[in-house]
């Protein structure tokens, strides 16, 4: 079970790459790992950085995407992202968190890249 949530959600994160290309993002790093955690995605969108935890849903339980991601979790991101800022020399650049929901469909056997269903973006998302 643990492995089909790990293979889900690297599923997940690929597509969310994808798509904000698609929409002229600049990727600028995935994985990004701190003492607090990890950043999914670290991305330039014109000139604000973007820090992005995607979400990545096979089914209905549980709440929609943004709903699985809580108040702790958001803190956590900003953190990450102000640590990001800084290692990068970026402390006084724009900045936001954002939440994408990757959406599996539920008729697929397995999770593969053609499974994705839909995908949704929310943006400078608050605690």
């Amino acid at each position: 079970m643990k492995q089909d949530n790990v293979i889900t959600g690297k599923i997940g994160e690929q597509a969310a790459v994808k798509w904000l290309k698609g929409k002229g993002y600049k990727i600028l790093t995935t994985n990004f790992r701190t003492r607090f955690g990890e950043i999914d995605i670290v991305a330039k969108d014109k000139e604000v950085m973007v820090f992005v935890e995607v979400k990545t849903k096979t089914g209905n339980q549980f709440g929609e995407p943004w709903e699985m991601v809580n108040r702790h979790k958001l803190e956590q991101v900003r953190k990450m992202g102000e640590v990001y800022l800084t290692r990068n020399g970026l402390s006084d650049a724009a900045a936001r968190v954002d939440v994408i929901g990757v959406w599996l469909n539920p008729t697929s056997r397995k999770a593969s890249r053609d499974a994705v269903a839909k995908i949704e973006q929310w943006e400078n998302v608050e605690s």
